[in-house]
């Protein structure tokens, strides 16, 4: 598109090469992101078993005091 527009091989190659950088870039930070939020739900994930496991065995002291 950009040679027929401009007529310009150089242009259309620098075009296609920026382009193509960006896609790069964009892919990039897309897969950092769905690290930090895998890692995320993991904390998240260990932070609620941590607290069901609590909670359970405050429930069987309980029990047991009475």
């Amino acid at each position: 598109m950009v040679y027929l527009v401009w007529h310009s091989i150089s242009r259309a190659i620098v075009t296609t090469l920026a382009g193509s950088l960006l896609l790069q870039v964009g892919y990039f930070v897309g897969l950092l992101f769905l690290v930090w939020r895998s890692g995320c739900a993991e904390r998240r994930a260990q932070r609620t078993e941590h607290c069901h496991r609590v909670r359970y065995q405050s429930q069987n002291y309980r029990e047991g005091d009475e």
